[in-house]
């Protein structure tokens, strides 16, 4: 259940491109995992970095899956709040501390788990 659950949580993930799926039962550990593989599919030729052309191929993907489009202004907005260093790519650690802050505002109570009463 817990694996299901799990694989739920990644899928969303996934598709939801930039959002970051809190579900019931998601916990930080599994959080910070689902951000890893996040990241692993935005890093197409794997060289540890998202490149603006890596980032915006990946939200384009995850927007056709929703059925929508992603425009320019967009993208921009994602990239700059994702590249904190400002170096003009994003990192593992740059996306991993977006999706831990999503994380950390949906579990109100800090107790590392989202529960049923905190997910969406």
């Amino acid at each position: 259940m817990k694996t299901a659950a799990f694989t739920l949580a990644t899928i969303a993930l996934l598709a939801g491109g930039s959002a970051m799926a809190q579900k019931a039962g998601q916990t930080r550990d599994q959080a910070i995992a689902a951000s890893a593989k996040k990241f692993r599919n935005l890093d197409t030729n794997g060289d540890g970095k998202g490149s603006p052309e890596e980032l915006k191929a990946f939200m384009d993907k995850a927007a056709e899956k929703r059925g929508t489009t992603v425009d320019q202004a967009q993208f921009e907005r994602r990239l700059k709040r994702l590249d904190t260093d400002g170096d003009g790519v994003v990192s593992a650690a740059e996306l991993q501390a977006e999706d831990l802050a999503k994380f950390d505002r949906a579990d109100a109570n800090r107790n590392g788990v989202i529960d049923a009463a905190e997910a969406p």
